[in-house]
């Protein structure tokens, strides 16, 4: 997977736990898919600095 789809992939990841934990009725669940959607997130924007590197190279 190159780093232009994993950036892809996690983005949509981040916006997907987002909706799960708006649906989710436990506030242990919300927090959950909250913490998913944050490590998501992380992970785009490491996506996001090895496309930037590979791009430059």
């Amino acid at each position: 997977m190159s780093a232009t789809n994993d950036t892809a992939y996690f983005r949509r990841r981040v916006v997907e736990e987002k909706q799960r934990a708006r649906a989710a009725c436990e506030g242990a669940i919300r927090r959950l898919h909250l913490d998913l959607a944050n490590l998501y997130a992380e992970r785009a924007v490491e996506a996001e600095q090895r496309e930037t590197i590979y791009s430059t190279q």
